[in-house]
């Protein structure tokens, strides 16, 4: 096991040609390989343990893309806000995102995608004929089959209709396809991908790799996803097929059911730092729980460590929310105490980590999400973090800040900890989810909440210190039940701007979000946290940018295959 000390690896690498960092997305071992595309093909798929590194490869794209892609899908929702001024997040707070802008032409959040599934299908056309066991044979397939659908479900999520690529490339025309609807890609990839997943791939815990119960949870977003609303490439409005609510609620109750994953419902205390039973699956020291289904590993290696801990601090020093000098405040009467107080320094000790985050704050919580939580949910004050006490009763301050992209040894300032070597994990699916999936889906299906659907959200709420929804709600009522839950429970999970395009909410809870820190969330001082032009003219969601635009190199290229850009744009 790595640990927080770990700084270099020392790792013989199995081919010296052109190294690239192969991660497995485990605890227990983390590679560098040459990945089997710049290899001939007869010399590099000999044994199984090609296999494995190959699929390896696969997995390194989910954490390539992750610190990139998912903060823009969720940029300026109602839970998530930029305070980067002059910074390239500015057209999607403005909506005036244009292809050429560099998020889609120079970081990747478009290519990023199309190499996993390109490594997905070099393992699905080579791995077949290496003789080694079948069914070890068949966990890797199917994990490569996962990947592929989850990589290419990302896609026509956020960009609509792509091409269609199954085999692996080896002539130009391999790749030179036109854009196939989204419908095409569900029922010809995404779906069948995921079948052959959940059942070929291993039953037990998630530790880093998907299981069957990560490829059942998956599919039961998807009809979930495919159930609701979304624009086309063309422009057009469209709701999916009713069929899918069954479908969602079926597959959700096979891992609700069957699956040996389970809500963690014991919290933690070290010394004076108190973590609840919520925030157990983001704890640094205990990863991959029970409840994770699946979860992205980082470590303290140079280029292998999560930069969303570098990114979400809001600021260099906590002055913008606790105000300037909390010796005048009411802070002082909470027991700041006195050997952390500077009498002559506008800034005590406490007003800035000993980290030093350097305050980018690509990815900030809004105001607005504070005030959805309900008196006495645990889960606000882990999910927006305002301050933080070590376990040896040190408090430090910060302007609101999503807690669960944090690594805070780097941002307490522990030996060998920097921005460059963060391990947070990210966890992108729990069993969490499955309960609010079933709970949605069956309310839809079958007209009206039944016994287990109010079990589902209440369990999530009991955890979180809540009393149990009111029984006896319509469909409507429990619906909007459902929907609050999904937002409290996965906040910075990643969710919420897919959840108000499936849901058709997505311009009216975007406009007019409150924005504005007061004392009514705690803050010692007026404090606006994202940037002037958004805050100031707040534009409704334009119709185009429910989806991203095909990056305008792409378009170039593909002129001949008939590509049009998205509508809008």
């Amino acid at each position: 096991m790595l640990t927080k000390k770990f700084k270099k690896m020392n790792i013989k690498v199995k081919i010296g040609l052109l190294l690239i960092t192969v991660m497995s997305i485990s605890c227990e071992e983390y590679l560098l390989e040459e990945p089997p595309t710049f290899i001939s093909a007869s010399n590099y798929w000999q044994t199984a343990s090609d296999a494995r590194t190959a699929v390896n490869g696969v997995y390194q794209k989910l954490n390539d893309v992750h610190n990139r892609f998912w903060p823009v899908v969720d940029a300026y929702t109602d839970d998530q806000v930029s305070r980067t001024q002059g910074g390239f997040h500015n057209a999607f707070g403005t909506h005036t995102v244009t292809p050429s802008h560099q998020m889609f032409e120079q970081f990747g959040i478009y290519s990023e995608w199309w190499i996993g599934i390109g490594r997905a299908n070099n393992v699905l056309k080579f791995v077949p004929g290496i003789d080694m066991d079948e069914t070890e044979k068949n966990v890797i397939l199917g994990e490569a089959r996962a990947l592929r659908a989850f990589y290419y479900y990302q896609l026509v999520r956020a960009y609509g209709d792509v091409p269609l690529i199954v085999d692996a490339v080896t002539t130009e025309a391999d790749f030179q396809k036109p854009r196939a609807s989204v419908e095409t890609i569900y029922d010809e990839i995404i779906i069948p991908d995921l079948q052959f997943a959940e059942n070929n791939c291993t039953d037990g815990l998630h530790d880093g790799h998907i299981t069957k119960w990560t490829a059942k949870l998956i599919l039961s977003e998807v009809y979930l996803t495919r159930a609701g609303h979304r624009r086309t490439s063309q422009g057009d409005f469209i709701q999916g097929d009713a069929s899918n609510w069954a479908l969602a609620r079926d597959k959700a109750k096979e891992v609700i059911d069957d699956a040996p994953n389970s809500l963690n419902l014991e919290g933690k205390t070290n010394g004076a730092n108190s973590t609840p039973a919520y925030g157990m699956a983001w704890d640094d020291n205990n990863p991959f729980t029970k409840e994770s289904m699946l979860e992205l590993s980082y470590v303290q290696v140079l280029g292998l460590g999560n930069w969303l801990s570098r990114e979400s601090n809001g600021t260099g020093t906590a002055t913008g929310y606790w105000g300037i000098n909390p010796n005048a405040t009411p802070l002082t009467a909470e027991g700041w105490p006195g050997d952390l107080r500077r009498e002559t320094d506008a800034n005590p000790d406490g007003l800035f980590f000993k980290g030093g985050p350097p305050g980018v704050g690509v990815q900030l919580p809004t105001p607005d999400l504070y005030d959805a939580f309900e008196d006495g949910d645990e889960r606000r004050d882990f999910s927006v973090m305002t301050r933080y006490e070590t376990p040896s009763g040190r408090p430090y301050l910060c302007q609101p800040t999503f807690r669960k992209f944090i690594d805070i040894s780097y941002y307490t300032g522990e030996e060998g900890t920097s921005f460059q070597y963060t391990n947070s994990n990210i966890v992108l699916y729990r069993f969490a989810d499955a309960l609010l999936i079933y709970a949605e889906a069956q309310n839809e299906a079958d007209g009206a909440p039944n016994a287990a659907s109010y079990t589902a959200v209440n369990a999530l709420r009991n955890r979180a210190g809540l009393d149990n929804l009111t029984a006896g709600l319509s469909q409507p009522d429990f619906r909007a039940a459902v929907w609050q839950e999904r937002r409290v429970e996965l906040n910075a999970e990643f969710k919420r701007k897919f959840d108000l395009i499936r849901t058709n909410r997505l311009v009216t809870e975007t406009t007019n979000i409150n924005l504005d820190w007061t004392a009514d969330q705690g803050s010692l001082s007026d404090y606006v946290n994202c940037y002037t032009p958004f805050y100031n003219d707040r534009p409704q969601w334009p119709d185009n940018e429910w989806l991203f635009p095909i990056p305008q190199s792409e378009i170039d290229l593909n002129i001949d295959n008939g590509w049009m850009q998205n509508e809008g744009y």
